[in-house]
């Protein structure tokens, strides 16, 4: 619990530094990329997946195509996970690494879990920003939920199979294990969906469907790569 209510803080922080940035945004795009050099260092929020190199040099997988070398993180890496975190880099290559940075803050994401049936019919609300994402063999929610003023742990699941004659439709599955329903609070869950089948190196059209906090049956379109 201690840890899903870390992440709702460090959501909150993020959603503040978005609202803020305006003029200069708060997550990585592409115009960090024409605007860095190796003198010029930028500083924005980003969802990475957290790997080692075959020789056990420790990097950020930012997207499906860059990596980063994070200096500062070689000695906390535990395992392949996907984190929340605050970094500031350079277009410094490090190796084959595009970028070179140092974490302000990191916070690992909720993993929620891949199956072919899953309980909860608990409604949920997928943000539509750019926390919500297909990269990297990942599907990572920023989600809104309702929550007791006592929270319990939720469980999230993402169901495979509910159309034989498309692999790439999942069915969100939230379920509140009986908490009250209170307030409403936003909160970030990942899943590991790389076990669909292989894309061969393509983009497919991956949809999710859901059932909204209004009670609308929802649905939203990514593009899929299977992480190689």
């Amino acid at each position: 619990m201690k840890r899903h209510l870390a992440i709702l803080v460090a959501t909150s922080a993020l959603l503040f530094s978005c609202d803020k940035a305006m003029e200069a945004p708060g997550f990585f795009n592409s115009e960090y990329d024409s605007a860095l050099n190796s003198d010029a260092e930028g500083t924005f929020n980003a969802i990475v997946t957290v790997k080692k190199t075959p020789t056990d040099t420790v990097f950020f997988q930012l997207n499906d195509s860059t990596t980063v070398y994070p200096s500062d993180y070689q000695s906390m890496y535990t395992r392949m996970e996907r984190i929340i975190c605050n970094m500031h880099a350079r277009k410094q290559p490090a190796g084959s690494f595009k970028y070179t940075c140092w974490v302000e803050w990191a916070e690992p994401l909720e993993e929620g879990t891949v199956s072919s049936s899953a309980k909860g019919e608990d409604p949920i609300d997928v943000l539509d920003d750019w926390m919500t994402s297909v990269e990297d063999g990942y599907l990572t929610i920023h989600y809104d939920a309702m929550w007791g003023k006592t929270p319990k742990v939720h469980s999230f699941s993402v169901v495979t199979g509910s159309d034989p004659a498309d692999p790439y439709q999942l069915i969100l599955r939230h379920n509140a294990n009986g908490d009250a329903a209170d307030l409403k609070g936003d909160g970030l869950v990942c899943f590991d969906i790389n076990s669909l089948p292989s894309t061969g190196g393509q983009y497919k059209k991956l949809t999710l469907k859901w059932n909204s906090l209004e009670g609308r049956a929802c649905e939203r379109q990514f593009k899929f790569k299977t992480r190689e």
